[in-house]
């Protein structure tokens, strides 16, 4: 998560406009590949509110709560947004309260959805939605976990692939390692 960091998400736009234009195994693929590497704009509420540096760059207090505004619909269903760009941020900014937006990966969005609170509760956003003032892409719960499942799958592959390849070594034991 960084705070007022502008992104720019060019593929990804490509991507989208090619899926709503003909919506085809390929051009899905094509969304799914550049979702998974974007970073996005999310407008942030932090409490206490962030200071300005020298710069004139926000900065949150060390302690600061930060919360992620959500859209509603009209039967009361609840999503996280996430702009693709500065111009899809600029559409949501101009009709809201403005707020400095922080960047975020679509891993840091599934944590939040899928999160367990400690008595059991679960965050109330169903999902996430991409330029909702745009495209309005909804990605609901399960694809989330869907996705974040494939990306832990990824990632393990790699690291045996590595192990295997011999590309990972173990430490030397040296003085407070232990020893086998």
């Amino acid at each position: 998560m960084e705070l007022n960091k502008i992104v720019s998400n060019p593929m990804l736009a490509g991507a989208i406009e090619l899926m709503q234009a003909e919506d085809t195994p390929e051009h899905r693929s094509m969304f799914m590949e550049e979702l998974t590497k974007a970073d996005f704009m999310s407008p942030v509420i932090l409490d206490p509110p962030p200071t300005e540096d020298a710069e004139g760059r926000l900065v949150p207090a060390p302690e600061c709560k930060v919360q992620l505004p959500m859209l509603s619909t009209a039967d009361g269903m609840k999503f996280f947004m996430a702009f693709t760009d500065k111009g899809e941020y600029d559409k949501w900014a101009e009709k809201n309260q403005k707020m400095p937006p922080i960047a975020l990966k679509i891993e840091e969005y599934a944590a939040m959805i899928l999160r367990r609170e400690p008595n059991g509760g679960i965050c109330p956003a169903l999902g996430m939605v991409v330029n909702p003032y745009g495209a309005n892409i909804i990605l609901p719960r399960e694809m989330l976990a869907g996705i974040l499942s494939a990306k832990t799958a990824q990632a393990q592959q790699a690291a045996a692939a590595a192990r295997q390849a011999g590309q990972f070594t173990m430490p030397m034991p040296g003085p407070g390692m232990p020893q086998n």
